[in-house]
């Protein structure tokens, strides 16, 4: 490996005194052409400096570049930053902002191609051949001549249990459907409506109306008011015709008075008449779009074998690339929201593969997250192959292979938050095994190491639960035994059938018979064709994955915990806002203390072009988000705004002897290695890990009484380097040595080696995939020769 000055010689970027966030005047180079990982414990500094920094300052003289009018002076977080290139970020928290009916095919222009593909010389069936030459939109769902007129694209329709939603005749005709009348321009039409039909809107029930009174509350008057009616202002505001914040969806779906069908018409596709009746090689586009992307490669290379067609070429090689980056378990199809934080990563770098970009300063936000072992090999690879064209890498990464691999590391901390921010380390990987100052090199150390339990708890067979004939997607008629009072690993590689088994599988088996003593957010309501028994064994499960914190645009960790509640009550009980008559609702962006302008977001959005997005601070608020009157009532010197801009530790020390549930929830947060988040950070910047960390400390707080309950979750230290995954793993011990299980879906062999019991799928993924194929203790995993992980445990 090369020494640092000789890597000096090839050029590099250089940053000077850097101070975004919590860095602390931070000097450093990266180099050119090379692969650089930054690493360092979570919330050390490692994103700020990589993406609020470095791909922050490339986007900026992108846009100054380009002329834009939303080109605006602010203040650099930097001294100076020199040797940049065209900068692009790669993100985990893409996935965010991304359209929700954007799917894999649509992302990498596949789904463009086969429906040109389709257009020009697809076959249709004679009975419907109305003589009218075929069109690239017959085969676009979202086009208005390739939609399915009943559903309008989306492959579902909502049904509203109508008997359901006026079955409480003792509600009042305001509290209908969840107060959906009581809200502005709506109250005026039901209020005409209630005069015109001899109704009270605030004091009459259901009770007291007649069966025509209802009947027109249900479906409206004919015209002679502008109220519709509660069905179809329901059915509207769950079709989005309206922009709401969602909330009356989620509560009538949780009520289980609103349910999401496939649509019948188009059986699920989206898509019109013509699409369904034409076929290329014997397959409709819906039947190409549903195949794995391994099996759809294997057909196009069948059909090239038929025929010279450009387009069928230029598809072969964008499946070839996706296949590359590891997802050749996904169907173009798949709905890009749906994808993990490493999966979005992983489809985006197959776009910049295809295009053949060069000098190009790439920035990746921990792209092994949610890879096999075998896999990441594989991913090093092709990162390496954007090296090799001339481009710079720069990885966020905790990895211990991606780490041996890469050409120059910098360490950042030496703690969380207000703790770090430091520049520990830059230089070669064999080098920085021995920076004691490091929280993470001792980890990598084989002197060291990351401790591994060698013993296992016992497994009790009189305590399991047994999945029976589970046949989901790729699922082989599995029957798996999954013990209970330990902890549990799954392991697999990608797509083998990992989340099928326990979160297509399992979880809906268990809600089915748990009822609400099975806690599962965003449960689909539908039959799953296996069986389910031990049940009997288990109190309570909490399924703790890494979907978003909140419903709003407004939640963030302060307002999920429950925390924000006692803070605005805190400050609407000061003597000052008492004085006033203010209430706690002065206190929320939400209600009457939010910015009139930029409705509490404290920015202004603007889109700039080519998916980049600029925030201009609102100039009514100054980006506090709050009127002033909000602004001016504080507690020990803090406003509203300076509470929630405070990390947990720096709340943790104001709230110590103010508030024992704050301080409590605070303190848990800690422990779960999320001291460094803020309090009011936006839920779109907060990672899928994070969030699942934030939810197993919201479940945490309630106390440690808890026994015989189920705990699942989905890869837990997601995003966390060694120091923080090793605090979590005594979490998660803790509770199992207070009687409760655990079952983790895991990739990492440090995690799943300090597992009591491990599940592996495999041994390939999609049709490879799908089957049971090692089960036992980590220690008779790595003798077992049929399975893949074992040889990876440590």
């Amino acid at each position: 490996m090369k020494g640092h000055r000789d890597y000096m010689k090839d050029g590099c970027i250089i940053i000077k005194n850097a101070r975004v966030h919590n860095l602390k005047g931070v000097d450093v180079s990266i180099l050119k052409k090379k692969l650089t990982v930054i690493t360092g414990v979570s919330g050390s500094g490692k994103s700020s400096l990589a993406f609020d920094t470095l791909y922050e300052e490339g986007k900026r003289r992108y846009l100054m570049f380009s002329g834009t009018e939303f080109m605006i002076d602010s203040v650099p977080n930097f001294d100076s930053i020199s040797g940049l290139a065209p900068t692009v970020a790669v993100e985990q928290r893409t996935i965010r902002q991304a359209n929700p009916r954007s799917t894999v095919g649509t992302r990498l222009k596949i789904s463009a191609m086969l429906s040109a593909l389709f257009a020009n010389y697809g076959e249709r069936e004679p009975g419907y051949d109305d003589g009218v030459p075929l069109d690239i939109s017959m085969f676009q769902k979202n086009a208005a001549k390739g939609m399915c007129v009943k559903c309008l694209g989306k492959g579902i329709v909502k049904q509203l249990d109508e008997e359901a939603l006026f079955a409480d005749k003792n509600q009042r005709i305001c509290d209908i459907a969840y107060g959906a009348g009581r809200r502005s321009k709506t109250k005026k039409m039901l209020e005409e409506f209630c005069n015109n039909n001899n109704i009270n809107f605030w004091e009459d029930t259901l009770r007291d109306l007649s069966e025509e009174q209802i009947f027109k509350l249900k479906y409206g008057d004919g015209g002679q008011s502008e109220f519709c009616g509660y069905i179809p202002l329901v059915m509207m505001i769950a079709n989005k015709v309206f922009s709401t914040s969602g909330r009356l969806e989620a509560l009538l779906t949780d009520a289980g008075m609103l349910h999401e069908k496939v649509c019948q018409k188009c059986k699920g596709t989206g898509l019109g008449e013509q699409a369904a009746h034409t076929t290329f090689g014997g397959k409709t586009i819906s039947e190409l779009e549903d195949m794995y992307v391994s099996e759809l490669l294997t057909f196009f290379k069948e059909q090239r074998d038929n025929t010279s067609n450009l387009l069928v070429n230029e598809i072969i090689a964008k499946l070839s690339c996706l296949i590359e980056v590891g997802l050749h378990h996904l169907s173009l199809s798949r709905p890009l929201p749906t994808l993990s934080g490493g999966e979005i990563q992983r489809l985006f770098l197959a776009g910049y593969v295809i295009t053949e970009m060069e000098s190009i300063i790439f920035v990746f936000d921990e792209p092994t997250i949610g890879l096999h072992e075998i896999e990441k090999e594989n991913l090093i690879k092709i990162l390496r192959r954007l090296v090799d064209s001339g481009n710079t890498v720069v990885a966020v990464e905790h990895d211990e292979n991606f780490m041996r691999q890469a050409d120059y590391i910098i360490d950042m901390g030496p703690g969380a938050g207000i703790h770090g921010g430091v520049k520990i380390y830059e230089g070669g990987y064999v080098e920085f095994l021995e920076c004691m100052k490091s929280k993470t090199s001792p980890y990598l150390s084989k002197n060291i190491g990351f401790p591994v339990k060698r013993q296992y708890r016992r497994v009790d067979k009189n305590k399991m639960l047994t999945v029976s004939n589970a046949s989901l997607h790729n699922l082989k008629n599995v029957t798996a035994e999954i013990p209970l009072g330990v902890m549990v690993g799954v392991a697999g590689v990608s797509g083998s059938g990992k989340s099928s088994l326990v979160s297509g599988t399992l979880v809906p088996k268990l809600k089915e018979q748990m009822k609400s003593k099975c806690v599962v957010e965003d449960y689909a309501d539908g039959m799953v064709k296996a069986s389910l028994t031990g049940v009997e064994h288990i109190k309570r499960c909490l399924v703790i994955d890494q979907r978003p914190i909140g419903r709003s645009r407004t939640s963030c960790p302060a307002t999920y915990t429950g925390i924000f509640d006692r803070v605005r009550e805190l400050f609407a009980g000061t003597p000052e806002s008492i004085a006033r008559g203010h209430s706690v609702g002065l206190f929320s962006v939400n209600s009457s203390g939010g910015c009139r302008k930029c409705k509490g977001d404290g920015v202004i959005h603007y889109h700039v072009g080519y998916g980049n997005f600029i925030d201009i601070p609102c100039d009514s608020c100054d980006g506090s988000g709050y009127i002033p009157e909000a602004m001016e009532i504080c507690v020990e010197g803090k406003n509203i705004r300076d509470v929630l801009e405070m990390s947990v530790d720096e709340a943790k020390d104001f709230f110590s002897n103010k508030d024992r549930n704050i301080d409590n929830m605070l303190t848990v947060l800690q422990r779960v290695g999320l001291g460094y988040i803020k309090l009011g950070q936006a839920t779109p910047t907060i990672s899928g890990g994070e969030s699942q960390r934030i939810k197993l400390a919201k479940e945490l707080s309630k106390g440690k009484n808890a026994k015989d309950v189920l705990y699942i979750l989905d890869e837990p230290t997601t995003g966390l380097s060694f120091y923080d995954s090793e605090r979590l793993m005594t979490i998660l011990n803790e509770l199992v040595d207070c009687g409760n299980s655990i079952i983790v879906t895991e990739h990492d062999p440090y995690v799943l080696s300090n597992c009591d019991y491990i599940l592996e799928m495999g041994v390939g993924g999609g049709n490879d995939g799908g089957a049971l194929i090692a089960t036992g203790t980590p220690v008779e995993l790595k003798a077992n020769p049929v399975s893949v992980i074992g040889r990876y445990l440590k």
